[in-house]
């Protein structure tokens, strides 16, 4: 089974045979050094409501948003992640 991954800069897909929150590698769409993030969060981050998301959500990058909803408590890793 293989776990899918998004750039946090472009949004690219890359897979992996492994299960983590992150890697980083050098994205092969847009060149950027970027954490790839598991898509599974980014769906969690993204389902956060709109009245508890900071104002600047729209100019934060896919694992900034992640990171804000695991530090708010309003995802949690181990129950996305399973």
């Amino acid at each position: 089974m293989t776990e899918t991954y998004l750039c946090a800069s472009c949004r690219a897909e890359q897979t992996r045979p492994y299960q983590v929150r992150y890697f980083v590698a050098v994205c092969p769409e847009c060149g950027e050094h970027a954490r790839f993030v598991h898509a599974d969060l980014v769906d969690a981050a993204e389902q956060l409501p709109a009245a508890d998301r900071p104002d600047d959500w729209a100019d934060r990058s896919l694992d900034e948003r992640v990171l804000y909803a695991l530090e708010e408590g309003a995802i949690s890793a181990t129950s996305v992640l399973r």
